[in-house]
């Protein structure tokens, strides 16, 4: 099912390509694919020699790592790609003067999980007047560049409000624990999930929604607050993984663990734990390290076969396929696959 997931995107981007030497790559690839596995695809390395790529990460955390893990993974196994790993400290003038720095560097790829999708835009424009190809990971950019690769935000949030909905017996009030505005997976997180609510669950009902900044420890203090305003919460959404378990936290102190549904979002190793000891409700788990290979995967072809950002018309966009995890089926998921 991964490897359709990619076929069909490297077909979508390569729709795009105005250059007849874009599409004989692109259509090499594909054949490749049908064959066996993209970690092995056998590129024209001949054409990559001294390729520059960059990962500019928003801020170092267990997602954007093994995002960097399953692009090295790919990039590993082509001759002469340098690849380094960049920290953009959870700022956008940070991010904005590292693309600057490395476009002047004449990087040939930057992957990206923008801190603000507006205000990075012109450095995306900047760097595809050089030619240099943009994956942006998980948080989109208002310019347009090569391809997106996201987590499934709404949808997947619709269903984790279905299922959350279900183990409340489809009734009672739920608190959100939310990311601070601005970013539109917050938007798209918390969309989905209502949206879901009203259609699978009309009897439950949303009582609270205040900003933990993505924070276990501020959501400790959030939800410790929220349940003196409203002592009848059964269930907690919390928009990432870190701020679920801050809800953990406290009902696990309050004796509440049995009497609360709680569910995160991302799926990371400690809440996939948490699961399994049944304190966790349930996430929606994204194999991030595959995420990471999709991305490398695009910037390797398009790099080999010597193709600019000048010759994509249109971006590329894939979402991610994901498991909602819960007691019942978090054992579907490999050890070597958390992260």
């Amino acid at each position: 099912m991964d490897l359709k997931y990619l076929i069909k995107t490297i077909q979508s981007v390569a729709k795009n390509y105005r250059s007849n030497s874009g599409k004989k790559v692109i259509s090499s690839l594909l054949k490749t694919c049908v064959v066996g596995s993209f970690l092995s695809i056998g590129l024209n390395t001949a054409n990559a020699a001294e390729k520059k790529m960059v990962f500019i990460q928003f801020q170092p955390h267990t997602v954007s790592l093994a995002w960097s893990k399953g692009i090295e993974e790919v990039l590993s196994v082509q001759d002469d790609i340098d690849y380094q790993l960049l920290d953009g400290q959870g700022k956008v003038d940070v991010q904005i003067n590292l693309m600057n720095t490395v476009i002047n560097q004449g990087v040939d790829t930057i992957f990206i999980q923008p801190v603000d999708s507006v205000a990075i835009s012109p450095a995306i424009k900047k760097a595809k007047r050089k030619g240099i190809v943009v994956i942006t990971l998980n948080i989109n950019a208002t310019a347009k560049h090569a391809a997106h690769i996201e987590m499934n935000h709404y949808f997947g949030a619709r269903q984790i409000a279905k299922v959350m909905g279900e183990k409340m017996g489809g009734v009672g009030k739920v608190a959100i624990l939310n990311a601070p505005p601005g970013i539109i997976i917050r938007d798209q997180r918390t969309n989905g999930f209502i949206d879901g609510m009203k259609e699978y669950h009309p009897n439950i009902k949303i009582i609270a929604n205040q900003v933990a900044d993505w924070s276990r420890k501020k959501a400790q203090d959030v939800f410790s607050t929220m349940l003196i305003a409203n002592p009848g919460i059964s269930g907690v959404y919390g928009i990432n993984d870190s701020m679920a378990l801050g809800a953990v936290d406290v009902a696990k102190a309050k004796g509440l663990l049995d009497q609360i549904v709680i569910f995160g979002n991302d799926g990371e190793r400690d809440a996939l734990e948490s699961i399994e000891r049944g304190e966790l409700s349930g996430t929606q788990y994204t194999d991030v390290y595959q995420q990471g290979r999709y991305a490398a995967s695009i910037a390797s072809v398009l790099a080999t076969g010597n193709v600019d950002a000048d010759d994509i018309k249109e971006q590329g966009h894939l979402l991610m396929p994901y498991i909602i995890a819960t007691k019942e089926t978090v054992a579907d998921i490999k050890i070597e696959q958390r992260w």
